[in-house]
């Protein structure tokens, strides 16, 4: 599984563990554990625990219940428990409580594409854009024979044809940019079916 993903589920399971906690639905040294687990998942420990290929169900059912096994065992274990013999943490009563592979997974996978539009696609697609308006700046006054349908055609400089890349660029970039609130709306409550029982 990719670690983003990874990532993002440790992120969502923080956060709806926090938010049970604070409806008094996980008492709170428990959840503090969650969270410290979770936190430990997000540092890049723990990583050798999710052994799953992205060849599963579509509700990702088996990676969110190997997330809520590594949490609950890592919680425990920060509880004083042993893994193995003393579960202190449950990975369905606890790590799980009030969520659903239905609502949880395809949350995961909307944090995630956030996440790596905002801080790797984005930044990037910035970048190429600068570097394409620099060239186009720079090559204004070379003229080139322009190309249509497999043949020459007018002339023009090499700096308009890579504006017009720059141009479709920053284009592009805007639907991406304008794309993020609605991939930020979550599936979280819905459960099984999207009733939120």
């Amino acid at each position: 599984m990719p670690t983003a993903l990874i990532h993002a589920l440790a992120l969502t399971k923080r956060a709806a563990a926090q938010v049970n906690v604070d409806l008094g639905l996980l008492p709170a040294e428990r959840g503090a554990a969650i969270i410290n687990a979770a936190d430990e998942v997000l540092a890049g420990s723990h990583a050798d625990q999710f052994p799953l290929s992205i060849w599963q169900t579509g509700s990702g059912t088996q990676t969110n219940m190997n997330m809520n096994e590594v949490l609950a065992n890592r919680a425990s274990e920060l509880l004083g428990g042993v893994r193995g013999e003393e579960r202190k943490v449950h990975p369905n009563d606890d790590v799980n409580k009030s969520q659903s592979s239905n609502d949880v997974f395809p949350t995961a996978m909307h944090v995630a594409a956030v996440i790596a539009l905002r801080e790797h696609l984005i930044p990037e697609l910035k970048v190429l854009h600068k570097t394409l308006s620099d060239k186009a700046e720079a090559y204004r006054d070379i003229v080139k024979i322009g190309r249509t349908h497999l043949q020459d055609a007018t002339p023009l400089t090499l700096g308009q044809e890579i504006s017009g890349w720059a141009a479709m660029l920053a284009h592009n970039l805007k639907h991406i940019e304008d794309s993020i609130p609605h991939i930020a709306e979550l599936a979280l409550g819905g459960t099984a079916v999207g009733t939120g029982l």
